[in-house]
């Protein structure tokens, strides 16, 4: 071999390392050293899982792909827009959760306050790719959305929920507690005027038996529209990659940020984009 050709097959081994080191990131634990703002830095870009957006009646479904498990279960997000919202306006963040290997269920309806098309939109992903599907689900939505959340983890007897800038005055109301087994993790912006955490707080504290509350600084109302969600957006992912990764680990790693004592990975004021953080005793109660 001239070394011409050495070099040229030295360089495609090197660039061929690189790309399954790059590809392998999700398979490995994040570093214990790297905390809080590790986990937030890994849930700032998408997972390994790629992704087929599918148009059904009254619901759009992200469904992930894994190459390197063609038999991969995948556990389930049931969504909900904000009032006025279309089955585009949160495209691109729905995208980004299901490459973390999670299969969404989004209503398309402009009103998803009293829960009910979440359902079906569930029931018609269940009806369609239930033989891919994991056991566990969470709701989460946006604004009317978030409200409708709560309404929506009781009809379809959800494990969780992910609430974004929840509305629970206005547009819906959370209709009845959630069972006491129901971990809640709610999102707040502070600079959003329209459904602020002062106005909605306590009526998601009334809800829940299990939750945790945090708040990023410097968003407004309509943060999570714009592409993927901003600093909110990552928090997002970061919820859903704890209450739905179909790996164990990489499950348990997140939870670690809002569920369990204090340690360094929990989500904390310290982070630049976090203003507020309000876990009860019983979320420091849960394990990771």
């Amino acid at each position: 071999m001239n070394k011409k050709i050495k070099r040229l097959a030295t360089g495609n081994a090197v660039l061929a390392a690189s790309l399954l080191m790059a590809s392998n990131a999700w398979a490995s634990n994040p570093s214990p050293a790297d905390g809080f703002a590790g986990l937030y830095e890994l849930a700032s870009g998408d997972g390994r899982c790629t992704v087929d957006r599918v148009s059904g009646v009254g619901s759009t479904f992200y469904i992930p792909r894994d190459r390197s498990n063609p038999n991969a279960r995948f556990n389930v997000l049931v969504w909900g827009n904000g009032t006025g919202g279309t089955s585009t306006t949160y495209s691109t963040l729905l995208t980004s959760v299901a490459s973390h290997c999670i299969a969404v269920a989004a209503a398309n309806t402009a009103n998803s306050g009293t829960g009910a098309d979440m359902e079906d939109a569930y029931n018609s992903l269940r009806a369609r790719y239930g033989n891919i599907l994991g056991n566990r689900v969470c709701t989460a939505g946006h604004s009317q959305g978030g409200g409708g959340s709560f309404n929506a983890a009781n009809r379809i007897g959800a494990n969780c929920v992910i609430s974004v800038q929840a509305d629970t005055r206005f547009t819906t109301s959370i209709y009845r507690p959630l069972a006491s087994h129901v971990e809640v993790i709610a999102l707040w912006s502070s600079r959003d005027t329209l459904a602020p955490a002062s106005g909605n707080r306590g009526n998601v504290q009334n809800a829940s038996t299990i939750h945790t509350q945090v708040e990023t600084s410097g968003e407004g109302h309509f943060a999570p529209t714009l592409g993927r969600g901003g600093n909110i957006g990552t928090v997002f992912r970061m919820a859903n990659i704890a209450q739905l990764s179909n790996d164990p680990s990489i499950a348990q790693e997140f939870r670690r940020a809002f569920w369990g004592p204090t340690t360094s990975y929990t989500v904390t004021t310290s982070h630049r984009d976090i203003s507020d953080v309000r876990r009860n005793a019983a979320a420091m109660a849960t394990s990771p």
